[in-house]
C-alpha cells in the first residue's frame, strides 16, 4: 500500500511540475464564427491593432499588434463584413473607412485545479485516469474597435470583453494541444465587428 501511495505521489509531483503559468494572448484568430451579419457597401482598411494592456511591455505590445493586423485583415476579409479591404497605402474613397483595433486585456492564466492534489491522492490517482479536473484555464480579453471615414471622424464604435474559466482534465483536448486563448481571442473580435458595422449601417 506504501508503494503504491509512494507512485501516486511521484506521479502527482511529476504532473505538478508545470504548477502555474501565466501569458499574453495573441491568436490565433480562427476562421469567422460565422459570415457578417451586416455588410457594408464601403471599403475598409484596418489601421496597425494597437495593444494597451498594462501587463504586455512595449516590445511585445508593438509585436502582438503587428501580428494582430495580420491576423484581423484576414479575418474581415474572409468574413465579408465590408465589400472590399485594402491596405495602405490604397487611398481610401470619400464613402470608405478604417478600422481601429485596441486590445486593453489579453491575459490568459493555467493553475492546478483545488481539488485535484487531493482529489488524486485520496482515489490513489484514480481521479486522474476517469477525466477528473487537473488544470484550470482562465482568459481574459477585452478590447474596443472604432470605425472612422477617410477624415478621422468617428462614425461606429464598441467596446466588449469576455472572461472565461474552465476545467481541463487529462483527456480533454485542450490538456495536449491548449488553444491559448485563440478561441476567446476569436469571439472577442466578431462581437466587436458585429456590434460596430450594424451600427455603421444605421441611417
Amino acid at each position: 500500500m506504501l508503494k503504491v501511495l509512494l507512485r501516486a505521489t511521484a506521479l502527482l509531483a511529476a504532473l505538478s511540475m508545470t504548477g502555474c503559468v501565466s501569458y499574453t494572448v495573441s491568436g490565433p484568430i480562427g476562421a469567422p464564427l460565422h459570415p457578417a451579419p451586416t455588410s457594408s457597401p464601403r471599403t475598409a482598411q484596418l489601421a496597425e491593432v494597437t495593444v494597451n494592456a498594462a501587463d504586455v511591455n512595449d516590445a511585445n505590445k508593438t509585436a502582438i499588434g503587428r501580428s494582430l493586423t495580420v491576423q484581423l485583415e484576414q479575418y474581415v476579409r474572409s468574413a465579408g463584413y465590408f465589400k472590399q479591404v485594402t491596405e495602405f497605402p490604397v487611398r481610401l474613397g470619400e464613402q470608405d473607412v478604417t478600422l481601429k483595433f485596441n486590445m486593453t486585456s489579453l491575459k490568459g492564466h493555467r493553475a492546478p485545479h483545488p481539488g485535484y492534489f487531493p482529489g488524486a491522492l485520496l482515489t490513489l490517482t484514480i481521479w486522474i485516469w476517469v477525466n477528473g479536473p487537473i488544470y484550470v484555464d482562465s482568459f481574459d480579453v477585452a478590447g474596443d474597435l472604432v470605425i472612422v471615414d477617410r477624415n478621422g471622424k468617428e462614425l461606429a464604435k464598441a467596446k466588449e470583453s469576455i472572461t472565461f474559466e474552465h476545467n481541463v482534465g487529462l483527456y480533454s483536448g485542450e490538456y495536449w494541444a491548449p488553444s491559448m486563448g485563440g478561441q476567446q481571442l476569436t469571439k472577442l473580435v466578431t462581437q466587436l465587428l458585429d456590434t460596430a458595422t450594424a451600427e455603421l449601417a444605421k441611417p
